[in-house]
């Protein structure tokens, strides 16, 4: 079977008051996401803000590319994952439940 890429987006809005302890975490599990997952092609957040356009509360964007299905399976079974979400429901960082989708690419391009 070919490789595929698989891109993950999470839609994630904080709990207002843990907004700068939500980074933290997240940039603590992108470190570690970077050092030991190659086939973890990208790990990106972005902020939602007025300057972008948007209005309301700071919310992220969570972008995570992956050299195939088996990368995500090898990601979503690794200690840092499991403490990442951990930190994330024990410590209440989330207003609510992030909107998660997954896909293939179907055209397009990147610079």
């Amino acid at each position: 079977m070919a490789r595929k890429e698989i891109v993950i987006t999470a839609l994630i809005e904080p709990a207002p008051d843990k907004l700068e302890r939500f980074k933290t975490v997240t940039q603590e599990a992108i470190s570690w996401i970077k050092a030991n997952e190659p086939d973890t092609l990208e790990f990106s957040l972005y902020e939602t803000s007025p300057e972008h356009g948007e209005d309301g509360p700071t919310k992220f964007i969570l972008v995570e590319r992956y050299a195939s299905y088996d990368a995500v399976l090898q990601h979503e079974k690794s200690d840092n994952y499991k403490t990442f979400f951990k930190k994330v429901t024990e410590e209440q960082l989330l207003a609510g439940a992030p909107v998660i989708t997954r896909g293939g690419h179907v055209t397009g391009f990147r610079r």
